[in-house]
């Protein structure tokens, strides 16, 4: 039987699952990308110049080819951008295109995000919301173990 922790993790994923999916199904404009694409531009705009397709690859525990291929694609759509590096030019970086991320779909994250520090902000204090950043820190820890 579930402890209360697991039900509570079981139900964010599962609402987080669905919000992702409401906001890409609501923007027209993202609807030519597949969910997989997205979470590639989610994990490229958390860090934008950070990785390289050999780092993505590592992350997932997935052949470079695949990612090659995919950062490919999503370059051929112009969201994404690589950029040499200048010490090694062997090396791309691989940079969000801003211009081409959907205003509307950005300021539905951006109005999320910011109810969401509304929230906390309201109903917590600055201790509160520090522990629950590194709860959530631990849990992202685990996931990427």
């Amino acid at each position: 039987m579930p402890n209360k922790l697991t039900k509570i993790l079981d139900n964010f994923y599962h609402d987080m699952a669905i919000a992702d999916l409401k906001l890409r199904n609501s923007n027209l404009e993202n609807s030519k990308l597949t969910y997989n694409s997205m979470l590639y531009l989610n994990i490229i705009s958390a860090h934008s110049g950070k990785y390289t397709a050999s780092n993505i690859a590592d992350m997932l525990n997935i052949t470079r080819p695949s990612v090659t291929q995919k950062l490919n694609e999503l370059e051929k759509m112009e969201y994404i951008i690589k950029k040499q590096c200048e010490l090694d030019k062997r090396i791309y970086y691989i940079y969000i295109n801003e211009k081409m991320l959907p205003k509307e779909f950005i300021k539905k994250y951006e109005k999320i995000e910011q109810e969401i520090s509304k929230r906390f902000s309201d109903n917590y204090s600055e201790e509160e919301i520090n522990r629950f950043y590194d709860m959530l820190s631990l849990l992202g820890a685990v996931y990427l173990e």
